[in-house]
Parts: C-alpha cells; sequence; structure tokens
C-alpha cells in the first residue's frame, strides 16, 4: 500500500533507527496511524536518509510505540548537479526553502550571511538545534526520494566563494545589473552554482565579488521576487535548461 494520502509519499529513517521502536510521540508515527490510518501488518514505502528504498511493515502497535520491519531494494541516483548559494533570510522563509528546494533535488544548500541580510538569522534555532534536518528529511519525503542535500553555513559570502568546487557553471540572480536572463542560460558544465542574495539582495560589494569569482548576473525578468520564491522559480529554469530529468 503506498502512502496516498497526507503529506509525504515515503518515510524516511536513520540507519540508527533501524530496529528500534518508533515511538508514538514521533510526528512519523502520527502520520502512519492517525493519517494513514496504518495498522498491525500494513505496508508502506520507506527509505534510509541517503540510503536505499523499500518496504516496512508494521510488526505491532504498543503504548510505547511501533515495531516496523524494513526490507529495502532500491538505490536511487544522486541529486541534481546544482548548488544553492543563498542569502540568509526569516528563519520561516529559510524553512520553506530547505524543504522545497530538497524536493526538487538540488544537491547542497550554502546559506551566506550577507551585507545587507541579519546576521542573526543564521544564530536561529533553526540551525543551532538542528531543526533544519526535519525540513530536510520533509521535502525529501514529499519527492518520494532518500537523498538530501547537504548545508553549509558562512559567515561571509567571501568565505563561501573561497570554497566553492571548480567545473561548475556560475550564475547569480540580481534584479539590478543582470547581463542576461535565466531563461538564455546555456549550460556549459556538468554542473552549476545559483546564488541568490537575501530579501534586499546583493551589495556593490557583493556583486563584485561574484564577479570576481566567475559568476554572471542573471535576472528572472522586471518582477521583483522574495528569495523563497526566487530560489524555487530560478531552481526550476535551471533543471530545464539543464535538461535534468528522473
Amino acid at each position: 500500500m503506498k502512502l496516498e494520502q497526507g503529506l509525504v509519499n515515503i518515510i524516511l529513517f536513520d540507519e540508527t533507527e533501524l530496529g528500534q521502536i518508533l515511538p508514538v510521540e514521533d510526528k512519523r508515527a502520527k502520520h502512519i496511524l492517525d493519517v494513514l490510518c496504518f495498522h498491525e501488518g500494513d505496508v508502506f514505502d520507506a527509505g534510509i536518509i541517503n540510503g536505499p528504498r523499500g518496504k516496512a511493515r508494521i510488526i505491532s502497535v504498543g503504548r510505547r510505540g511501533l515495531q516496523i520491519d524494513f526490507s529495502f531494494s532500491a538505490e536511487l541516483p544522486s541529486l541534481h548537479p546544482v548548488e544553492m548559494i543563498i542569502g540568509a533570510v526569516r528563519p520561516a522563509s529559510s524553512r520553506r526553502i530547505l524543504r522545497d528546494v530538497t524536493t526538487l533535488g538540488a544537491s547542497a544548500m550554502h546559506f551566506v550571511a550577507t551585507d545587507r541580510g541579519e546576521v542573526s538569522y543564521l544564530k536561529s534555532s533553526l540551525w543551532t538545534k538542528g531543526e533544519y534536518r526535519r525540513l530536510l528529511r520533509e521535502g525529501a519525503q514529499q519527492a518520494f526520494c532518500t537523498k538530501v542535500p547537504e548545508v553549509h553555513l558562512y559567515e561571509s559570502l567571501h568565505q563561501c566563494l573561497e570554497n566553492l568546487q571548480v567545473g561548475f557553471d556560475r550564475l547569480a540572480l540580481d534584479n539590478y545589473e543582470a547581463d542576461s536572463l535565466l531563461s538564455n542560460y546555456i549550460p556549459r558544465n556538468n554542473g552549476c552554482f545559483l546564488a541568490l542574495g537575501s530579501e534586499r539582495g546583493w551589495s556593490s560589494h557583493e556583486r563584485s565579488q561574484l564577479r570576481d569569482a566567475g559568476f554572471l548576473l542573471m535576472g528572472l525578468g522586471s518582477r521583483v521576487l522574495k528569495t523563497e520564491t526566487a530560489c524555487i522559480a530560478g531552481l526550476s529554469v535551471l533543471l530545464s535548461h539543464m535538461c535534468i530529468k528522473e
């Protein structure tokens, strides 16, 4: 029986959770019991985070939680060769970005403090308490995938640019000094970095840093978008031009 109800299409587990009871207070247990209305003997799609995908059978349901038996078979392909560089935004917006960019299949997200953003955004509990990992899992579950992107935090754009690998195309979205539209992008390498500023955009200094690092400034059109909207729109356009198919 496939998960066709509720908010997820597959339920993911850490490898260390295999063979352990899934506590009744766990969000996944509540989804299985209350949303899917599954009982002992029912089977659902499951996977190991960054591992194989397969089936899970509910062996028993007790007061402490669910005992589940797993059978994995399918190894999934790698995530798309696209890495996002994202100016730090409010935690609420970051949560949506983390979930949706994971669903679309980017291989990494680099969150950076920017000249026009709030440095405190990267010190919220979203990052310090590891909440972001749950959002990565939820994004992957929506996509019926086990793979989640890497996530990195940087104190500045400069620090991030110094740590990027070579061999990828380099594009940055900008409303004011774009050299071309992203819709005109022609891939030259097998992967791409796509950079987006925080809500107030890039500073002149940051534009210079991006250009010096080999980035082309690209636009999405005349309308000014929220960072979270630009992430999804830009990534979708990019993937279509890279002819990436599942």
